[in-house]
């Protein structure tokens, strides 16, 4: 598919090889319609590098929620840029980065959700963020006015004994 790089080569496929050690990467446009492409790009790099179902489920949606936000509040009111999005397997983890050009928002800026009311009288908006954090391991955020904005979310490996 254009816009895309599985790192997997025909070789260690042919092998069944379930962990692969190169960077794959997808670029669509920061529109929703680019969200299949980016869901299939980590149940792809998912099953070729060997999580298990639940791993797969949390990092599709914490993707799914991360460049839904760049979408609508990242290149809000701007013409829509792109969305990078990178997945590496070294040992022990996954390592996802998604990259963009739209406004800066550190989520660590986001304040915490309502849990307590009633979901009827919470506002709506704002557990993405919250949810994103209790699924990944690890959240970071950069921002540069030249190569603008990354977020890196990281999600260990289960073990069978987890």
């Amino acid at each position: 598919m254009a816009g895309t790089s599985n790192g997997v080569s025909a070789t260690a496929a042919a092998r069944g090889s379930v962990q692969v050690n190169e960077a794959s990467r997808i670029d669509q446009p920061a529109r929703l319609e680019s969200l299949t492409a980016f869901a299939k790009f980590i149940d792809d790099a998912c099953a070729h590098n060997g999580a298990d179902h639940d791993t797969t489920h949390a990092l599709r949606l914490a993707v799914e929620e991360v460049c839904t936000n760049v979408i609508k509040y990242g290149y809000a009111g701007m013409e829509p840029g792109s969305i990078a999005l990178t997945f590496e397997a070294p040992p022990g983890r996954f390592v996802i980065t998604v990259s963009d050009r739209g406004r800066p928002f550190d989520p660590r800026s986001a304040p915490p959700p309502d849990l307590t009311s009633s979901a009827e009288e919470r506002p709506i908006g704002g557990l993405g963020v919250y949810l994103v954090n209790a699924m990944m391991d690890e959240v970071s955020y950069r921002s540069d006015p030249v190569c603008g904005n990354t977020l890196t979310l990281v999600k260990l490996r289960r073990t069978s004994a987890s």
